[in-house]
């Protein structure tokens, strides 16, 4: 099914879509499903997503464009290089309106944003700006944070069980209630700047 500018999809299953470095505005995607789509390097202007999933979908370099996303998941899809402050999170939400289940998520940027309760599940999150984010009862489990900065970041009763490569400075961000594997949290000593001994 092709898309179309201004227009309103209900209910639709989108498979195989060859969008990529296209441009869409103003239309708008309840309970949606897209699955196997390109939509890389493309644009959503002002468009609106309700209980929509992606799934097995390439949104790499994606610009929101001020669209609003409620409700939304994303599964095993490509979403390196997006900056995610550009979506428009609405000043209503009370826990995040979008969870990542096993997807790539390298070089994105959630800088400033308030995300409570997101869930970001197995995924492999390479340089990531979490710098100033309120992720309060967030869950990250399984999920790698290879270089990603945590810089005033609220973590509060954060769950990193199974977490790997995380560097979080426990000196500039809140943990308190945070849960981590007793190995993996070693790391958060290390900007204690103290020597561990056996």
């Amino acid at each position: 099914m092709p898309i179309s500018n201004n227009s309103y999809y209900c209910d639709q299953q989108f498979s195989a879509l060859q969008l990529a470095k296209h441009t869409l505005e103003n239309t708008e995607f309840e309970a949606c499903t897209f699955i196997d789509c390109d939509l890389s390097q493309g644009q959503f202007k002002t468009c609106r997503f309700i209980e929509c999933s992606f799934e097995h979908c390439n949104l790499s370099s994606i610009e929101w464009g001020y669209s609003s996303l409620e409700s939304v998941s994303f599964s095993h899809c490509k979403l390196n290089s997006v900056q995610w402050s550009n979506a428009d999170w609405g000043a209503l939400s009370i826990d995040a309106p979008v969870s990542f289940n096993s997807c790539e998520l390298s070089n994105c940027s959630f800088y400033e944003l308030t995300l409570k309760s997101l869930k970001l599940i197995h995924c492999f999150a390479k340089n990531v700006d979490f710098r100033h984010a309120n992720l309060k009862q967030s869950t990250f489990t399984g999920s790698n944070f290879r270089d990603s900065e945590f810089f005033q970041t609220t973590l509060t009763e954060c769950d990193f069980v199974g977490a790997t490569e995380f560097n979080i400075d426990l000196n500039s961000n809140t943990l308190a209630g945070a849960k981590f594997e007793r190995f993996e949290a070693l790391n958060l000593l290390t900007s204690l700047n103290i020597e561990l001994c056996d």
